[in-house]
């Protein structure tokens, strides 16, 4: 899976991706993006991207697609699955800022 090195090392941060789904290479697409974190005191910032073909949008909706923040974390573990099964539909991306990096780049003039 594309997260195994983002597992083995949470705070090494790094873009992660999966390949982009053939429909989304043909079709007009829908873009969400969220973010999550509390910046450098607390950990690593995350940016995520997801994505599919508009025509698709109801079959992602079906899936119970939520902000993340109104799930617990046993019911976003369950819809991942099922977002990950949905790979031919759907595609996403992150990008991981680790703490030490935020810090760096916040003192730079």
């Amino acid at each position: 899976m594309a997260l195994s090195a983002l597992e083995r090392d949470p705070a090494g941060g790094g873009r992660f991706s999966c390949p982009v789904p053939p429909l989304c290479r043909t079709r007009p697409c829908a873009l969400g993006v969220d973010e999550a974190g509390r910046g450098p005191v607390l950990g690593p910032m995350v940016y995520a991207i997801c994505y599919c073909p508009v025509e698709k949008l109801e079959e992602l909706e079906a899936l119970g697609v939520a902000d993340s923040k109104t799930l617990s974390e046993a019911e976003r573990e369950r819809r991942f699955g099922l977002l990950e099964a949905a790979g031919e539909l759907l595609g996403w991306a992150l990008q991981v800022l680790p703490p030490d990096h935020i810090s760096a780049c916040m003192q730079q003039r």
